[in-house]
């Protein structure tokens, strides 16, 4: 094994950085403000300009590391403004072998709070995203995504028996900041983990109709959806937002929503909204800033089975 001048070492000729659990992964670095998309992307020294760029050279389990930009005192980080697509990858005969399974997009924060760091910014254009995935096992972590005109933040992409996209697979999205439009699923899928994040609504409250999390399993069936430890606000100026802070619409089985705080109650009067007896699992151990809150008002809880959740006043039942 031997190392570049800057310290990054290098195993079988490729540079792998902090790649502590696969010789096979390629680590590929993003600066979005000394890099260059002509650039190698695999040294920090020789990092691409674009997130675009180190995902199209991606493959199946590169990790792709992405430096804040400079800090402004009064208007924070700069940010990254790109619309990102990470594709499912090559077919071989009839089945779908996904290329680009496993890639991981990680933000290098030096803090534990993520909003101070990568900030990702999507243009005013209601019917974009900031990273539209189609490919299973996505993870994405100390991210910050800030979509406040944007149809949302993250979109995953699963169309189920054709395989041809499996987006929200496996994909796992851990202590980022999402302030504006929604985490948004569709359709159905299995095992999509969400967890330790902070999702704000927009600035005045609005989300475009989606809330902080909108899972639909209407033309697909899910499973195995977990959210878990996150921090739902609503926005700067209006504290509830207009509409519940998740929906999961059936048919969705095993889900756990756990051990998650939720801010000022949606005007439209939910919570969470995960109505129909189809939708199955746990929504256990959560807190809620209201007082008095009633299960099938304020929390639709569709088949699920609820326990040991609180709100202002005392726990619900």
């Amino acid at each position: 094994m031997s190392t570049f001048p800057d310290g990054v070492f290098q195993y079988g000729g490729q540079p792998v950085g902090a790649v502590w659990a696969s010789p096979w992964s390629v680590a590929r670095f993003v600066d979005g403000e000394s890099g260059n998309d002509n650039n190698s992307g695999l040294k920090p020294t020789e990092a691409y300009a674009t997130i675009q760029a180190a995902v199209t050279a991606s493959t199946r389990g590169d990790v792709i590391y992405v430096r804040p930009q400079h800090y402004t005192g009064g208007t924070g980080f700069s940010r990254y403004t790109e619309e990102v697509t990470v594709t499912a990858g090559a077919s071989a005969g009839s089945a779908t072998h996904f290329e680009n399974a496993d890639i991981s997009i990680i933000g290098c924060v030096n803090t534990p709070n993520p909003e101070y760091g990568v900030r990702w910014k999507h243009a005013t254009d209601t019917t974009g995203c900031c990273l539209i995935n189609h490919a299973p096992a996505l993870h994405l972590e100390n991210l910050g995504f800030y979509a406040e005109s944007a149809l949302a933040a993250i979109e995953l992409l699963n169309n189920g028996a054709t395989t041809t996209q499996r987006g929200s697979d496996g994909t796992t999205i851990y202590n980022c900041v999402i302030k504006g439009a929604a985490i948004y699923v569709l359709s159905g899928g299995d095992g999509t983990i969400i967890q330790k994040c902070h999702l704000h609504t927009a600035y005045g409250g609005g989300t475009g109709g989606l809330g902080n999390i909108h899972y639909s399993c209407s033309a697909n069936p899910g499973t195995r959806l977990k959210i878990l430890d996150n921090i739902f606000y609503g926005g700067n100026v209006t504290e509830a937002p207009a509409t519940a802070y998740i929906t999961v619409l059936p048919p969705m089985t095993v889900m756990t929503i756990g051990r998650n705080f939720f801010g000022k109650i949606p005007t439209d009067g939910h919570y969470i909204d995960l109505s129909g007896s189809s939708n199955t699992g746990l929504v256990v151990n959560n807190t809620f800033a209201d007082a008095d809150i009633v299960l099938e008002t304020d929390i639709h809880i569709g088949g699920c089975v609820q326990a040991n959740n609180w709100d202002t006043a005392g726990i619900v039942v």
